[in-house]
Formats: C-alpha cells, structure tokens, sequence
C-alpha cells in the first residue's frame, strides 16, 4: 500500500507543472542556446513565462520565418524543462517597436497575439495619470480692421480626463487695443493631448469665450486651438494658435503648472 502511493504521489508531481526553481534552472540552461544574432535577451516574467528581446534582424523577418524561429526556441525550451514540461508553453517576442506571443502546439507554434508601437505623430502616448492644472500667457491677436490688434493676456484653470488624454478648463484673460479701454474675457476650452514623447506633444480642442469691454456690446467668439507642449519638470512650455468667428485668430505663449502629481 505504502509502495503504491508513493508511486502516485510520483506520477503527480511528474504531471506538475515545474516549480519556480525548475524553471530558473532550465532557463539557466536554455539561455546559452539561442542565436546572439537573432535575439539579443532573455528572461523569465513571473508567471515563468520565456520573454525574447529580439533583435532587427527578427523584426525583419516575413512572418513565416520568425515561426521557423518560435517553433525551434519552443521546442528547445521544451526540452529544457522536461520531463517537466507543461503542455502549454507560451513565448512572447518583443522588439523595440512590437511583439507577438506564441503558443506551442503539435502542428506547430501558433501565433495568438502580435502588437506594433508604430508611432505615428498623431498617436496618443501611454495614459498619464488625471491632475489639476493651472495655466498663464501671452498673447496677440490680429483681427480685421472692425477689431484691430489686441494684445493680452490668458489664465486657466482646469483638469485632465480620460486619463490624461483630454482636458477642460475655465478661462479668464484681459485684452487691450491700441490705446482703447481693456475687455475681460471669460470661457470654457477642452482639448485633446497627443503626448508623442516624454519631451513634447500636441493637441487639438476648441473654446468658447464671451468678452465684456468697459464700453460696448460684449462679444462671443467660438474658436478651433492647436499647439504643442514642451514638458518640462511639473508643467510644460506652451505655443497654441487659435481660429475663431468675427475674422480673429491669436497665437498665445505660456506655461501650464501641475497642480497635483501624476
């Protein structure tokens, strides 16, 4: 009776996935066999899954060849873990700008997942995190000769949505024309943030503003933004151009503040 169970608890743990160790040491094993040329690094994630840094050369590859290589890497980590293989292996491929993930099977590998990080310049980086934000400028603006030029100058205060990819904010600035009394402005803005690093970005939104002039009838304006950010430590650098009704445009220079951390 004694016999018989210990060649069952036997055959159990043989038909156990390996245990973290067993894995370690296989992968120490595995490692010196792939090709430097076709795959620059390796690791193990925490589930004990085979990640592959893989190099131009792979990324260059047509598909069918990269799954000449996944099928001789899955079936060389195969071996390396036996006896104590699982009988599902996963492998996941990354390069610098994309990846799959692989699955081992009897007819061969299988690819269950691919992705590309292909930027293009209007592609929203990683999320960040939502914050308050404060926000002062300059600015000139050019009208027609009904308007004349203004200078001025634009404070906002707002919040980031969505995780970091729109914001709204009320505004308040304070223009002046020529010698003429000043006019205190008053709206709302929302834009759309297209992060394209950690350095700079863009975006596009819109604002609608209600100007009262000290003497006069007050004016509303609708207007179409656009600008890029420069992000520096806690804020950003900021151009934005506008376009709106009563033939005015403006480009306006200033500097958002984070208020809150990411």
């Amino acid at each position: 009776m004694k016999k018989s169970l210990l060649i069952l608890l036997e055959l159990i743990s043989f038909s156990l996935p390996a245990a973290a160790a067993d894995y370690r040491q296989a992968f120490e094993r595995f490692k010196p066999r792939l090709d430097t040329e076709i795959f620059s690094g390796a690791a193990l994630s925490a589930q004990n899954q085979l990640i592959l840094e893989a190099t131009d050369k792979y990324a260059a590859m047509l598909p069918a060849e990269r799954g000449l290589q996944a099928s001789w890497v899955l079936a060389e980590w195969n071996k390396a873990l036996s006896p104590r293989a699982p009988a599902n292996l996963l492998l996941s491929t990354k390069w610098k700008d994309g990846g799959e993930l692989w699955l081992m099977k009897t007819a061969g590998p299988a690819r269950i997942d691919e992705w590309a990080d292909t930027r293009l310049p209007f592609t929203p980086d990683q999320p960040k995190a939502d914050r308050f934000f404060g926000y002062v400028g300059g600015q000139y603006m050019n009208g027609t000769g009904e308007t004349g030029d203004l200078t001025g100058f634009n404070g906002r205060l707002g919040k980031t949505f969505m995780s970091g990819r729109y914001d709204a904010a009320v505004l308040y600035g304070y223009t002046k024309m020529g010698e003429a009394a000043g006019s205190s402005t008053y709206g709302l803005t929302g834009r759309a943030l297209f992060p394209l690093n950690e350095r700079m970005g863009w975006n596009l939104g819109g604002s609608y503003t209600r100007s009262a002039p000290s003497s006069g009838d007050a004016v509303n304006n609708m207007s179409a933004l656009g600008g890029v950010n420069f992000y520096l430590p806690g804020g950003s650098f900021d151009i934005t151009a506008s376009l709106g009704n009563n033939s005015m445009y403006s480009l306006m220079v200033g500097y958002t503040l984070y208020m809150t951390r990411k």
